[in-house]
């Protein structure tokens, strides 16, 4: 990765305003740039309609998302939104799904204008809420699909919020009210659960299965590795943990010396354009080509990063890991 550390000294080098947050955001993919301007989650949050985030995925935006990070656990107070984006012709979105970090999700549908609308949320407590893509407004000839502003407003837990988040509830959601979410409690399975339903699936099921964890892992590890976050050595293996951590401490300490360290940690990252080709599976290790180009964004200024590396990944304590890497 030395050589990626070193391509992004240069590329990040140019002075920039930094901008204050109220939480963060990543998402799955999103259209690097229109002109001079940058349609990623950045921008959600910026009051203005002609910007916003453009999905870049296949397809016309099914499946897409967009994360918010809070930096502590809160309940959420309300949820905004503006619908499409102004600049640009881009789908609209209909039915999405709000999920928070304890595993709850509710589900309603948007309608196809672009006057803000509020959707009902519930008073979950949460690190975060994800917002995935399950149908858009289909417009003939557009494939992507888009929002303009995303507005969350939120308030730290109290003890009486965390007691009364532990009453056990039943029951539905009213849903007789136009954009009212059903609440659906999420089912973890169990090891030996998911070692039944590995078994009775197909070799091709098996792969694809695989193929989408890795999409996940890779926009991690990618995203905390030009954003410096200290969760990029832990996705390594233990055996590997060590040596990458010290590598990563000395070269952040460079980079804070030298006054840039701000800079990769406003940086957005987009790994849409990585493909993904397995040469070995098993349950517990895979080993893939990870090939294309992610982009790094920056001061509405986009680059695109080459990869073309051979990965070897192991299963530790049920999460993927990195054991070797090598470039190409």
């Amino acid at each position: 990765m030395l050589r990626k550390l070193v391509l992004l000294i240069y590329l990040l080098s140019i002075p920039a305003m930094a901008f204050a947050k109220p939480f963060h955001v990543r998402t799955s993919s999103f259209v690097p740039m229109h002109g001079e301007t940058v349609f990623n989650g950045k921008y959600l949050t910026d009051s203005n309609n002609t910007t916003g985030w453009i999905e870049n995925g296949e397809g016309s935006g099914s499946g897409e998302w967009v994360q918010f990070f809070f930096p502590a656990q809160v309940i959420v107070d309300s949820v905004q939104i503006v619908n499409g984006v102004d600049q640009g012709k881009v789908n609209r979105i209909k039915d999405v799904s709000i999920s928070f970090s304890g595993g709850q999700r509710q589900e309603f549908t948007l309608l196809d204008t672009d006057q803000k609308q509020n959707p009902r949320i519930r008073k979950f407590p949460t690190t975060g809420l994800g917002l995935n893509i399950r149908s858009v407004y289909q417009q003939e000839g557009v494939e992507q699909a888009g929002i303009s502003e995303v507005l969350i407003k939120y308030h730290n837990i109290t003890a009486d919020e965390v007691a009364a988040a532990t009453t056990p509830t039943k029951g539905k959601l009213d849903i007789s009210v136009a954009g009212e979410a059903v609440v659906v409690k999420t089912h973890k399975m169990s090891a030996e659960e998911k070692k039944v339903l590995y078994e009775k699936m197909s070799e091709l099921e098996k792969r694809q299965a695989v193929i989408d964890e890795m999409k996940v892992f890779f926009d991690k590890f990618y995203s905390n590795f030009v954003t410096m976050d200290d969760a990029y050595p832990r996705m390594y293996t233990q055996a590997k943990f060590m040596l990458e951590s010290s590598t990563f401490e000395n070269f952040r300490s460079m980079l804070r010396k030298r006054k840039v360290l701000d800079k990769y940690k406003d940086a957005v990252v987009s790994t849409s354009g990585l493909r993904y080709s397995i040469r070995t599976l098993t349950p517990t290790q895979v080993e893939l080509w990870v090939k294309g180009e992610y982009t790094v964004i920056y001061d509405v200024q986009a680059h695109q990063i080459p990869e073309n590396a051979l990965f070897y990944l192991k299963k530790e304590y049920g999460e993927w890991r990195v054991q070797d890497k090598t470039e190409f």
